[in-house]
């Protein structure tokens, strides 16, 4: 029971749908898994945050990746990889029958939103925030990247 035509003009499916950014859907997914995730983070970890406001960077330090003022990821823990050490994560899911996967084996496509997660925020996570970062990488189809695995 879906619109024949999907807001942003183009013929609507549960394909599309899952890949157009108008509507709202996405954000909804991706906040969906958060929480979950951050929930289950709760069950076993401390001071679990959802959000988390990174610390800005001052003009001394060289930090490669995203260096926003007001940068922020998904969650934050302590207590999962060691006693007290604090962990990040962000969350990124994508549809792995979108036309840019479609010819793609799915380890790869993991591999590279792994790798484009830790490009942008692992070195600032590790150098100023002082903690460690994991990667959360999803499908719709209900897969998930290794580092998602641990």
């Amino acid at each position: 029971n879906i619109p024949v035509v999907c807001v942003c003009g183009k013929k609507n499916s549960v394909d599309h749908t899952l890949i157009c950014k108008n509507g709202g859907y996405l954000i909804f997914r991706h906040n969906k898994i958060r929480d979950t995730n951050a929930a289950f983070l709760r069950e076993v970890c401390h001071d679990v945050r959802t959000e988390p406001e990174l610390i800005p960077i001052d003009s001394s330090q060289t930090v490669q990746g995203n260096t926003e003022e007001r940068a922020r990821l998904d969650i934050s823990a302590r207590g999962l990889w060691g006693p007290f050490q604090k962990t990040m994560f962000d969350v990124r899911i994508f549809h792995p029958n979108a036309d840019t996967y479609k010819d793609r084996d799915i380890k790869s496509v993991y591999t590279q939103h792994e790798n484009i997660m830790k490009r942008d925020y692992e070195q600032r996570v590790i150098q100023v925030e002082k903690c460690s970062f994991t990667p959360l990488v999803y499908s719709t189809s209900g897969g998930m990247a290794p580092q998602a695995q641990r």
